[in-house]
């Protein structure tokens, strides 16, 4: 009987084993074989990939790029350019051909490289150790670094450094300092940010204020009463060294040309739009929108409404002379 049993039960294993197998391979036709290692996660981050040079003013490529999330930022530019790398592949020695000009092994060259940026925020790791975020804004500039190698925080993205700030830590609100005679100006600058889903405080600026870790901050005002605070007194006294091409001396608003020096002054009616320092939330930065006098904080505050209504751009600074166009600096400096 033995072995008038064993054909069947073998036949019997399989049919089994065929229609075990016939359901997992309509499981993962439906599921796109979502449990398999190599693909549990199907989900996607969306990227702006801006390439630009000479600070952000000539827009050489912009892209959005969809990329597996727990991708990196280099991943993104892979997307949108083509790329040579260097030093284990962590550093973009050229994108679409334009190469940097500085041999650091010889000490020789020009001082001009790419620069990689993350909503507006100078980042503190290479493009490939900096895992994305979805709606993040890269922006990889191509400049001169003869004035300083520490380019600061890119004014001209503002809004969405507010937004979607640095390695996934962004701002819950937004402190608006101001100096005792722009309450007004100071109004309009936070009912800008609070229409984009921004909150804010509104409050006085004091002399002992810094910004603080975690605060985002704006600080609106007239020169001749912020310079009464350390902090800013302190950080336009030392431009070079934080990379600010844009400072105000008494009476006057300097501005640096691409490759340092002063390359033209402002004496009167003038505003500025700038970063502080690299990073709004690590108690090192803070955005300023700021005059010489009234006329020049107006300016001021016209060039961040055209901004906003722009989307951003990829600039360092603005400067803005009443009556005038606003211009970015250093790279449109005349």
């Amino acid at each position: 009987m033995k072995g008038d049993e064993t054909p069947g039960r073998g036949r019997a294993w399989l049919l089994a084993s065929v229609a075990v197998a016939a359901l997992f391979a309509a499981f993962f036709l439906v599921r796109g074989c979502a449990f398999m290692p190599w693909n549990r996660s199907g989900r996607e981050v969306e990227a702006r990939v801006t390439i630009t040079r000479d600070f952000g003013v000539t827009v050489l490529k912009e892209q959005r790029v969809r990329v597996r999330e727990g991708s990196t930022a280099m991943d993104a530019l892979l997307e949108a350019a083509e790329v040579e790398t260097a030093y284990g592949g962590g550093f973009v020695q050229g994108i679409d051909g334009l190469r940097s000009g500085y041999q650091s092994g010889l000490g020789d060259g020009e001082k001009v490289d790419w620069f990689f940026y993350v909503n507006g925020h100078m980042a503190d790791v290479g493009a490939d150790d900096y895992t994305l975020r979805d709606g993040d804004w890269l922006v990889f500039d191509y400049h001169s670094w003869d004035y300083s190698m520490f380019t600061p925080f890119l004014a001209g993205c503002f809004f969405q450094a507010l937004r979607s700030g640095y390695g996934g830590r962004s701002a819950e609100g937004v402190a608006v300092l101001h100096t005792p005679g722009a309450a007004e100006e100071a109004g309009e600058v936070a009912a800008m940010l609070e229409e984009r889903g921004i909150s804010c405080d509104k409050r006085l600026l004091e002399e002992d204020w810094a910004p603080r870790e975690d605060e985002y901050a704006v600080v609106v005002g007239i020169w001749k009463e912020m310079e009464d605070n350390g902090y800013l007194r302190r950080a336009f006294s030392n431009a070079s060294r934080l990379g600010l091409y844009a400072y105000f001396d008494g009476a006057e608003l300097k501005l640096a040309g691409p490759r340092g020096g002063v390359a033209e002054v402002l004496s009167g009616k003038a505003g500025l739009i700038e970063g502080t320092g690299p990073r709004l939330g690590d108690g090192r930065s803070a955005l300023l929108v700021c005059g010489l006098d009234r006329e020049g904080l107006d300016a001021a505050v016209e060039a961040l409404q055209e901004l906003a209504a722009e989307g951003g751009r990829p600039v360092t600074a603005i400067a803005a002379p009443a009556g005038s166009a606003a211009f970015a600096v250093p790279g449109e400096v005349r």
